[in-house]
């Protein structure tokens, strides 16, 4: 589905082709909470059911009363999406999980390339001569980082390869690109440099993992 000014948009729950084990956050509309807890996709039962895992809270899992309606949002990779649902009941085996009921319809948002979250991630950047630097991602976003650097790594233009590592699904995930210095700043204290570099040729695959763990960041500063 196109949606060129990036308005919100209507989607099935089909239509988001979301597999198991992605990552959603549920948030009670019964109790007036304001607190989003983090739970994994399992499945549907088609026009039924939606199964998540149960939440857990303080170590314990979460008592989930039959009717109490949630709010259920997630990122597909694409959109990020978000629904009412409510409870038909929690199911202790084989492992703890809840049956929501099937939304009609979902609201859902294009995930503009320019989302940009804070992060402290470290990194590894290669140069062109296999010189490698460790630097920290100050940011993330789908064209770009912004570096905190000990070294100017060459000058604007310049080609290097940089790898770091996110957790995606549970799973510490390498990811490795290749990228394009735009700027560079010293810093005032005079400790390094402040290197925004451009991403080049992402993959698909990679792509859509920095999609998926940008806006599991956002949706989680935002909980």
């Amino acid at each position: 589905m196109s949606n060129t000014n990036d308005q919100p948009v209507k989607m099935t729950l089909d239509a988001l082709r979301l597999y198991p084990g992605a990552a959603m956050y549920i948030q009670s509309q019964s109790d007036g909470s304001h607190t989003r807890h983090k739970v994994q996709f399992i499945g549907t039962i088609k026009t039924q059911s939606v199964l998540v895992t149960l939440p857990f809270e303080n170590g314990k899992g979460m008592w989930m009363q039959a009717g109490h309606t949630f709010v259920l949002r997630g990122f597909n990779g694409i959109y990020a999406y978000a629904f009412s649902s409510q409870v038909i009941r929690p199911r202790a085996h084989p492992f703890p999980y809840i049956h929501f009921s099937w939304p009609r319809e979902i609201d859902c948002q294009l995930v503009r390339k320019s989302l940009r979250v804070e992060v402290a991630l470290p990194a590894k950047i290669t140069l062109p001569d296999n010189s490698s630097v460790a630097v920290t991602l100050l940011d993330l976003s789908t064209p770009g980082s912004m570096l905190d650097s000990p070294a100017a790594l060459g000058t604007v233009g310049d080609h290097a390869k940089i790898c770091f590592t996110v957790d995606f699904e549970g799973n510490e995930t390498r990811i490795d690109l290749s990228v394009i210095i735009r700027n560079i700043h010293p810093k005032e204290d005079g400790t390094g440099f402040r290197i925004g570099v451009g991403f080049e040729a992402v993959a698909r695959n990679d792509a859509l993992i920095l999609h998926y763990v940008i806006n599991n960041i956002a949706l989680g500063a935002s909980a």
